[in-house]
């Protein structure tokens, strides 16, 4: 395709090549997806990046609009938002998707980013944007201060995480809202965004105004201090992972020796490797997880998720509530429970494990039914949603740092062929099972 030339590059585009360029969020050339919602921080970004493609200074441009079922007027949204793309020659895709059960914000969330991930492999975007502004980054630094959040959370939304980038994070949001009337670009406000029921909404209309009457440059602030803690986060993360290393159980006196701050990382880190991504403890629980490390003798204490921390012959391990399983030797058979069948969606309880696995499907799934869960057998290979290729699914696994003794007893859902489809303790999803949700919780 023969690129326009472009005209001068308008400051707005040219701080978000700046952002691109210093945080790594792009390569000059290659594709990213946007997440088009036709709000104005969404079309901002599509039209920031449309204005750096034009000038050669980024690769092609695609969106998704991603409709959740939940509300009236989406039909207007997904229109504004074809409109655009059309002016902007940003080629558009929607699509609907079905929101779970729970938080009805989380699960929209799940929902809409699963269909992003799903539309990027297809279309062989290398990136996904988001148009998370510098405004969300400073409003979640506040929300998660009120909560009591330590540097984790504090950290707020990173620039970057996986597929997922955010070329607006540097910029306000009224800096975007300017650049779309320059452009004379039109965008459609969500009117719950007005709701007082979101704490969010709260914040942003009743209290923030008073907040900038006490620092004009708050949001600048919080933001940085965002930035700072991540630094921060990422240096005590990296600490916490060399001490654990592939270790399954680290040594009472080691953790003892730790910095707390880092102890509370390695417990965090345990519990993953446990339980998987959904097994993460809240802050009380790894409070009373670290009081293990005092006096003497083997306790253990409940996590969530059905774990618990037990320090035993003087280390510390994370593992599934109940009995432990004899460990298998390096070389001998590791015998596997018959596998669970699975007809079709719905809750599977997993018999031994204290857990149900929650399968769901989108309408469109192509997967082809029953599925079947069960433990990892010789020659099982894996192709990651958004990888390049198979490979081994122990060789997937080392690759996670996954220890050698959760790796026989992690969950695997198989398809028909008896392809592993997805880990969902893990949180891992294979290539073609677009619109399957899948993990894994405590049994009721």
């Amino acid at each position: 395709m023969t690129r326009r030339r472009p005209g001068p590059l308008d400051p707005y585009p040219a701080a978000v090549l700046e952002t691109i360029r210093r945080r790594g969020l792009l390569d000059a050339d290659e594709p990213v997806l946007v997440a088009l919602s036709a709000g104005p921080d969404s079309t901002a970004l599509v039209a920031a990046l449309a204005a750096l493609r034009d000038a050669g200074l980024a690769g092609p441009v695609l969106a998704l609009f991603v409709d959740h079922g939940l509300r009236a007027g989406v039909e207007a949204e997904a229109d504004a938002a074809r409109a655009t793309c059309e002016r902007l020659g940003v080629p558009l895709r929607t699509t609907r998707v079905v929101v779970g059960s729970g938080n009805l914000q989380a699960a929209a969330r799940r929902a809409r980013y699963a269909a992003l991930r799903t539309e990027a492999a297809r279309a062989g975007a290398a990136r996904i944007a988001t148009g998370h502004t510098r405004t969300d980054q400073a409003e979640t630094v506040l929300l998660r201060l009120l909560r009591g959040a330590g540097a984790r959370g504090l950290s707020a939304i990173p620039p970057r995480r996986g597929l997922i980038v955010r070329p607006l994070i540097d910029r306000g949001r009224d800096e975007g809202l300017a650049w779309l009337v320059r452009r004379g670009l039109d965008w459609r406000d969500d009117p719950s965004n007005a709701s007082p029921r979101y704490t969010r909404n709260r914040l942003r209309l009743e209290l923030w105004p008073r907040l900038l009457e006490l620092n004009p440059s708050l949001e600048s602030a919080l933001a940085r201090t965002a930035d700072l803690l991540r630094d921060d986060e990422r240096a005590l993360a990296s600490r916490a992972r060399a001490l654990v290393g592939r270790a399954s159980e680290l040594p009472v006196d080691s953790l003892r020796r730790a910095p707390r701050a880092v102890a509370r990382r390695v417990i965090r880190r345990l519990a993953r490797s446990a339980g998987g991504r959904w097994a993460a403890p809240e802050a009380a629980h790894v409070e009373r997880a670290l009081e293990l490390l005092a006096g003497e003798g083997d306790r253990q204490v409940e996590l969530r998720a059905g774990l618990v921390v037990r320090r035993q012959g003087g280390k510390l391990s994370v593992a599934k509530a109940g009995p432990r399983r004899p460990r298998a030797s390096r070389t001998a058979a590791v015998a596997l429970p018959e596998a669970l069948d699975i007809p079709g969606p719905g809750r599977y309880p997993v018999a031994g494990h204290g857990v149900e696995l929650v399968v769901k499907a989108a309408p469109g799934c192509a997967v082809e039914w029953p599925l079947q869960a069960r433990t990892r057998r010789a020659g099982d290979r894996f192709r990651p949603e958004g990888g390049r290729g198979s490979k081994t699914l122990k060789a997937w696994l080392i690759d996670r740092k996954v220890p050698r003794a959760r790796r026989d007893q992690l969950l695997l859902v198989t398809g028909a062929a008896g392809l592993v489809l997805a880990i969902p303790e893990l949180g891992a999803m294979a290539a073609g099972a677009a619109g399957l949700t899948i993990r894994v919780e405590p049994s009721r």
